[in-house]
């Protein structure tokens, strides 16, 4: 692929997730209205109909946490999604997720 081709894919990539840092889950939302609110537009479910693809190591409710707290290279952090909001998003990702 050429880089400017590159380029304008991720800078599409990163524009679809743009503005989620302002997120913050409804009182009382459950893991999947989570998830649905804040996470479904760019995770979709795989092939196994699971969403994701965790090592041993990342399959855990404290690692998700992290990961939707900070963020990534191309995820946006989440920092008001706290407490047990953050706790049940946690949750719904590791029971839908495939752990190799």
């Amino acid at each position: 692929m050429k880089p400017t081709i590159v380029i304008a894919f991720s800078g599409l990539i990163l524009a679809g997730c743009a503005g989620k840092e302002e997120f913050a889950p409804a009182p009382g939302a459950s893991g999947p209205e989570i998830f649905q609110a804040a996470c479904a537009e760019c995770h979709e479910p795989k092939e196994h109909g699971k969403y994701f693809e965790l090592t041993k190591e990342k399959a855990n409710v404290s690692a998700i946490a992290d990961k939707v707290a900070k963020g990534g290279f191309f995820m946006p952090s989440f920092p008001n999604i706290t407490g047990k909001s953050l706790e049940a998003l946690s949750e719904y990702v590791l029971s839908n997720s495939k752990v190799e």
